[in-house]
């Protein structure tokens, strides 16, 4: 139920809880918890998620007016470095600090801890018979075929196109990603297929759903700009799509996995101290560590 909080009853707890003195580190949700908790000093900083990047910013406000200085946040960057967005300052003071990619899944992708996973779930014989066929490593083909989607949320959230693209309840009805992309071949069935499956998706959810041919008209819009993948590319979309490609396409018989999650849980495990320690998000950390004389890395 912690999830139902609201923020100004999340910053309550953390400003009432007067035994614990040392950093609070917000984050946005429970995989976020579960990555970064191995990576914080337990008798210096605890973790706690505030169920959004919306709510994060909003925890981390309201502790400021309250003159509780012991906080920092770590929140996926999602659109923030897209050229163009106002909203973007490298010289942003607050001690927030972003993924080095579009979300940590996809920090986590771009490391050695997806070849691992995927050496591990994946017939070596198919994993490098597809790579040859296709010139691309497997995580290189499921960004290609993410990217258009990827475009479509930027569209939406530029737009307001009233779109859709995760259930209500974390137990809903996903959108169907093989609608356009073909489990069969892999291949990427075209975004005709994509703008029609996340708008009959998102009907009746409440919001007023753009006309298909003007979600079109601004994904080719968005889709123009040529963006960079890891900046646009969602990691649960990713995730879906290497579901589909391992699973369906190499017919991986492994039973680590079943579904997305597992996919992600499985990074998260692979992605070790060692592979942290090489992102930017790390060095930005140690260099607050170092200039504040605060210390929260293990």
């Amino acid at each position: 139920m912690l999830e139902f909080l609201t923020p100004d009853r999340m910053a309550n707890a953390i400003c009432l809880d007067k035994n614990f003195k040392g950093f609070v580190v917000l984050v946005e949700g429970k995989k976020d918890l579960k990555l970064y908790d191995r990576f914080i000093d337990k008798s210096s900083a605890k973790i706690v998620p505030t169920f959004g990047k919306y709510n994060l910013k909003e925890v981390y406000t309201l502790l400021t007016k309250r003159d509780f200085p012991r906080k920092i946040g770590l929140r996926d960057a999602d659109f923030l470095r897209i050229g163009g967005n106002p909203k973007y300052d490298p010289a942003y003071a607050e001690e927030i600090f972003a993924t080095d990619f579009h979300d940590s899944e996809i920090m986590m992708i771009k490391s050695h801890a997806c070849r691992n996973l995927l050496r591990v779930i994946i017939d070596d014989a198919k994993l490098s018979d597809f790579e040859q066929r296709n010139g691309l490593l497997l995580r290189d083909f499921a960004f290609n075929l993410c990217y258009s989607i990827g475009c479509l949320r930027l569209a939406n959230k530029r737009f307001d196109l009233g779109l859709s693209f995760k259930p209500d309840k974390p137990e809903g009805n996903r959108i169907k990603f093989k609608s356009f992309i073909c489990n069969k071949t892999g291949g990427y069935l075209g975004d005709d297929r994509l703008v029609n499956t996340v708008f009959e998706y998102s009907k009746n959810r409440g919001n007023i759903v753009a006309p298909k041919d003007l979600i079109s008209e601004k994904l080719a819009v968005v889709m123009a700009e040529s963006h960079p993948a890891d900046e646009m590319v969602c990691g649960h979309d990713m995730s879906e799509v290497l579901t589909i490609l391992v699973r369906d396409v190499l017919k991986s018989a492994s039973k680590l996995l079943s579904n997305s999650d597992c996919i992600e849980d499985m990074l998260i495990l692979g992605f070790d101290a060692k592979e942290f320690s090489k992102t930017q998000l790390f060095s930005k950390l140690a260099t607050w560590e170092n200039s504040s004389g605060n210390k929260i890395l293990l």
